[in-house]
């Protein structure tokens, strides 16, 4: 009982360092304006949400007061920061037009804001799923940005509410959702900018429980949403259709084909987008970079990352590894591997660090901030640049810790 009350005091003096953090960043709003001082503070704040995940990390025990503790300041925190117009990303401005234009019965496969060149890829039609836009469709009727953040916070809380269900359901401590609900990292992507990747979170994590609720059909239609709100979820496709056999794959393509139906019209303009993005974006990559280092070649470095991650999947599909596991593993190498890796990417991963906690993956939520100092240059001087030192500085002690963390468990083995 005293262990559990002492818990508990010091869970809510890190509450409120965090929110004194978050009401911090309030203060140097908007963001691109302070980046040096924004990313300070979300460094300062990193290092007390290390030192609340390390401590509900050694429990064993659920706490019902803990537990209250941890929801009630994951929404105040959100809370903090939700009013703001979006500053670290203009992104939300995409969402709204694409809803709008939706609205007036326009297609955004086939059209591109290429009329606001001050919106995000205004030279490239959506490079979202399906699913993802009708959802812009619906929040567009509300109209305002306010809405469009709303639509991700919700499903951020889904998946707060997903993970603590996984967590019971698998006999962890429902205390560790900490790890995702505290996160700097998901707080400021989430309910300060508004990304999108809530809803493939959701997704995913949905797809993950309705496999540990022993329900392989339901578990891949749940898989077909979140590959309709953004295509790399498809990675997870081999792990989950062992579990659910041909049935599940005919469960999954006709709920994937019903989710297109909508924007069929754009016929090959559906994926356009997409391949514009991939052919040409390149964004605070780590692995890729070394790939074309050593290649030469953007193609010949992207072959052998997709050739890596195919392989890692079909592998994971043959060993029938457990859906969660394989998509911990599965996120983690796309992100490593990937050209592109824009701060609200990594919200894909922290999740399943509740299940499979690692040190050098949490720090990365941390270092990643240093990657809006691209944000200095282009405010300045319109100059999208990435300061190699910087980069350097965000992931070699996040790679130190994952090799010192692999030669751990191998010497254990």
């Amino acid at each position: 009982m005293i262990a559990r009350v002492s818990t508990a005091l010091a869970l809510g003096l890190l509450a409120a360092l965090l929110e004194a953090a978050f009401l911090a960043l309030r203060r140097l709003h908007p963001f691109d304006e302070h980046v040096v001082e924004v990313v300070g503070v979300a460094l300062a704040a990193g290092v007390v949400y290390f030192i609340a995940a390390w401590l509900v990390g050694r429990r064993q025990l659920t706490s019902r007061l803990t537990t209250l503790i941890i929801l009630l300041a994951a929404l105040v925190f959100r809370l903090s920061l939700f009013d703001l117009p979006p500053a670290l990303s203009d992104d939300l401005y995409r969402y709204q037009w694409e809803g709008e234009i939706q609205l007036a019965g326009q297609n955004p496969y086939l059209i591109a804001p290429e009329a606001r060149p001050n919106l995000s890829g205004a030279g490239y039609t959506t490079v979202y799923g399906p699913l993802t836009e009708l959802l812009f469709w619906l929040t567009a009727h509300a109209d305002g940005v306010l809405a469009f953040k709303l639509l991700s916070l919700l499903f951020d809380l889904g998946s707060l509410l997903l993970l603590m269900a996984l967590l019971r359901a698998r006999g962890q401590p429902v205390e560790r959702a900490l790890v995702y609900a505290w996160c700097p990292l998901v707080v400021v992507e989430f309910a300060g900018s508004g990304h999108n990747d809530s809803i493939t979170v959701f997704g995913i994590l949905l797809a993950c429980w309705l496999v540990v609720r022993n329900r392989p059909l339901a578990s891949t239609v749940a898989l077909a949403a979140a590959v309709l709100s953004k295509w790399f979820p498809a990675l997870l496709l081999p792990a989950f259709l062992r579990r659910a056999g041909w049935k599940g794959m005919g469960v999954f393509a006709a709920a994937t084909a019903l989710g297109f139906l909508p924007y069929l019209d754009a016929g090959w303009n559906l994926i356009a987008g997409v391949r514009s993005y991939a052919g040409s974006w390149r964004n605070n990559a780590s692995l890729f970079d070394l790939l074309r280092a050593a290649t030469g070649s953007d193609v010949a470095a992207a072959a052998i990352a997709a050739a890596l991650l195919g392989g890692l999947a079909l592998y994971l599909g043959v060993k029938r590894a457990e859906p969660l596991r394989a998509a911990y593993l599965l996120i983690a190498a796309l992100l490593l591997l990937s050209p592109s890796v824009f701060t609200w990417y990594l919200t894909w991963l922290i999740p399943f660090l509740c299940f499979y906690p690692n040190t050098g993956f949490l720090l990365w939520t941390s270092t990643i901030f240093l990657s809006y100092h691209v944000l200095i240059g282009y405010t300045a001087h319109g100059a999208w640049e990435y300061d190699p030192g910087l980069v350097w500085l965000e992931y070699a002690p996040v790679f130190a810790l994952l090799v010192r963390g692999w030669r751990r468990g191998r010497g254990a083995r």
